[in-house]
């Protein structure tokens, strides 16, 4: 049987990859932004770009389905 410590330590380093996870995302996405402003077209800012559009699709889709 876990003890609420363990299961607590263990949602607490889920939460922080999370965390780690979602501040990678955001600073990637800022500079493609930033690339895609500046007018930078290569084949990795043209890949992030329709990475990014997938993302806002997928986002889209999950918002229009929440009850």
């Amino acid at each position: 049987m876990q003890t609420t410590a363990v299961l607590s330590t263990r949602l607490t380093a889920r939460q922080r990859r999370l965390r780690a996870t979602a501040k990678r995302l955001v600073i990637e996405l800022g500079y493609l932004e930033h690339c895609l402003a500046e007018g930078l077209q290569d084949a990795n800012v043209q890949t992030a770009a329709g990475i990014d559009t997938a993302i806002y699709c997928l986002n889209e889709h999950l918002a229009s389905s929440q009850p």
